[in-house]
């Protein structure tokens, strides 16, 4: 490798870097103050750089927000399979209470830093740029696929179709949280979706 190969690489490196830090800081501005406030502009004041940095990376508005949802679906999803290790790791799924595992699922919810990018703010971008309807979609599948993994193991005798329902509900009981932040969902809705629980598992 001649001396300029190795200049451009390290540059490309560079570059890359720089990308990931911006799509890093993309993410968490976005689950502040959700995607309609992310632009260049917005995003450069949040990472200290200039507007320009941003649009060298993302040439247009709709570059940075596929980007920064790809970004978020892969960190969630890898949250969310790393939470599922862990629960198998310290439980044996057929056996674990119903109310414990209700119990998990909220906490899930209840994390900011988790899965769960402001939902509701995603599918109103897909309104506005409607080619994101190919993320939402591969995001909605691989979380069913973890639920569904979970609940085969928990002894469902359906679990993907048990695992649309369980996606659905708790997808909805995201959305209180964004009126009411101080909300504590372990403890207003475990009892209620234990008992959703309990009809899935059949016990």
């Amino acid at each position: 490798m001649t001396p300029q190969d190795k200049s451009i690489d390290g540059r490309r490196a560079r570059g890359q870097q720089r990308q990931e830090l911006l799509l890093t800081t993309a993410v968490d501005f976005v689950r502040r103050r959700g995607l309609s406030a992310l632009h260049a502009r917005s995003l450069a004041a949040e990472a200290g750089v200039s507007p320009a940095s941003i649009v060298y990376h993302f040439p247009t508005r709709a570059d940075l927000i596929q980007a920064t949802c790809v970004e978020a679906m892969q960190r969630d999803l890898a949250t969310l399979r790393q939470a599922a290790d862990d629960l198998r790791a310290r439980a044996d799924l057929r056996t674990m209470p119903v109310d414990d595992l209700a119990e998990w699922l909220l906490k899930l919810v209840a994390d900011r830093q988790g899965p769960g990018m402001p939902m509701l703010s995603f599918y109103l971008e897909i309104v506005r740029q409607p080619e994101l309807s190919a993320v939402a979609t591969q995001w909605m599948d691989d979380v069913r696929e973890i639920t569904s993994t979970v609940l085969t193991e928990a002894g469902a005798a359906q679990p993907t179709s048990s695992a649309v329902l369980l996606q659905a509900t708790l997808n909805g009981l995201r959305l209180p949280l964004l009126a009411c932040p101080d909300l504590d969902p372990v403890q207003t809705y475990r009892a209620d979706l234990a008992r959703l629980l309990h009809w899935i598992l059949d016990r």
